[in-house]
């Protein structure tokens, strides 16, 4: 399952800060995800923690939301 999510600063400016493609496929709970509607948080924490991981910025300062 692949949403897409865009990271934003707190402020809410309207400017997107990064996007990714996150895939929750493969995990070690992959039948379940197949089987049920998984909540958009998921892809949002799974996207905050790469924006992190990649030096986009804070958790402080970040917030991420899943385009629909």
């Amino acid at each position: 399952m692949k949403r897409i999510v865009d990271i934003f600063t707190r402020d809410w400016s309207p400017e997107v800060v990064w996007t990714y493609i996150i895939n929750l496929e493969g995990n070690t709970n992959s039948m379940q995800l197949n089987q049920n509607e998984v909540d958009a948080s998921a892809f949002e924490l799974e996207a905050l923690r790469l924006a992190i991981e990649d030096g986009c910025g804070y958790k402080e300062n970040l917030i991420a939301k899943v385009r629909e």
